[in-house]
């Protein structure tokens, strides 16, 4: 038996600072939930995140840019300056590393 939805006729009104209204909506377009449906479903306990899958490709890409981050920092070190830099190589393994495990999750499509 399916739950009917109840008409939505009450409305809450709430005062937040700008910061914390920003956050709010980037939350809710990260999860693409409308801000509304976002508070309500945090409100209630019940999950903001629609795509397991999703959010780990998401994670995943955030590594990759702190690894490039790392990366031209340490290209603008002199040689020589530091004895104990991180070899190319070693972040090349790191970057396919990382993209190998996006590749796996996307294949999964959020099955695992």
């Amino acid at each position: 038996m399916r739950k009917t939805t109840a008409p939505k006729a009450h409305s809450i009104r709430l005062r937040v600072s700008e910061e914390e209204k920003q956050d709010i909506e980037e939350k809710a377009c990260d999860r693409k939930l409308s801000v509304t449906e976002y508070l309500i479903r945090a409100g209630r306990g019940r999950a903001t995140r629609q795509r397991a899958d999703v959010d780990a490709i998401q994670q995943l890409m955030n590594c990759v840019e702190e690894l490039k981050a790392i990366h031209r920092t340490l290209q603008q070190v002199p040689h020589g300056a530091g004895a104990a830099l991180i070899a190319t190589e070693t972040m090349e393994e790191t970057m396919q590393t990382v993209c190998a495990a996006i590749q796996r999750v996307w294949n999964s499509g959020g099955n695992q």
